[in-house]
């Protein structure tokens, strides 16, 4: 924590170090969900489930020359994110 030179880290470690065990897993659990919410938002907006607000045309994501990114994404992450979670 010393080496910190960041005024926001050495806060944000002071804070993790104030915390109990049991406060710290429960820390950890509102970030991890927060992360899975957030890059499922992501995936739905790439599949067309999700929309932008305020925008007023379709969004894609296109790799290759022609290839697109859509369609099962958002599903899948979260297949896979409940498959992690019940192996815990």
């Amino acid at each position: 924590m010393n080496d910190a030179a960041d005024p926001y880290w050495r806060r944000a470690l002071t804070f993790f170090a104030s915390l109990s065990e049991d406060q710290r897993t429960a820390f950890f659990e509102v970030v991890r969900q927060v992360s899975v919410d957030t890059v499922s938002n992501v995936l739905g907006i790439f599949d067309g489930v999700n929309m932008i607000e305020g925008a007023d045309a379709g969004f894609a994501v296109i790799y290759g020359r022609d290839q697109r990114m859509d369609g099962d994404l958002q599903s899948l992450f979260l297949v896979e994110d409940e498959e992690i979670t019940k192996a815990r």
